[in-house]
């Protein structure tokens, strides 16, 4: 496989999955706006930052390390995607907890309907979605 295939593939899955979050996410987002303050609309969208953020850097990171050497293992770039995603994850979430004042039930349950967003990407992927 060549470097610039894989490093392309990865990226146009990054681009599916961060769909697939980014739709679900802001459906949350906008039934915290109408059942919810100020407060918890901005939980709400920390928590889906929290979901996308650590998503896209560890899928960046895959495709960087394919981009850079193109033997690498698939079984190393998917624990790569992995560690990269629950370090990032784990950091963001206890520097919000520590710094930002936020709504922790929401911000998790925004968190939690977000990640789900890497599930809808089998249903993205199909023919009549796919947008390119």
């Amino acid at each position: 496989m060549k470097a610039g295939s894989g490093c392309n593939d990865i990226l146009s899955a990054a681009k599916v999955i961060l769909l697939g979050q980014l739709i679900l996410g802001c459906l949350f987002t906008l039934f915290i706006c109408i059942t919810n303050n100020t407060f918890g609309v901005k939980s709400a969208i920390i928590g889906v930052a929290i979901a996308v953020i650590p998503s896209l850097l560890g899928l960046v990171s895959a495709a960087y390390k394919l981009k850079k050497n193109d033997e690498v293992n698939i079984k190393y770039l998917a624990k790569l995607n992995s560690l990269v995603k629950w370090v990032y994850t784990a950091v963001m979430i206890l520097v919000v907890v520590r710094f930002i004042p936020v709504n922790s039930e929401i911000m998790l349950l925004a968190y939690s309907v977000t990640f789900l967003g890497c599930f809808l990407t089998p249903i993205l992927n199909k023919p009549q979605f796919r947008m390119t």
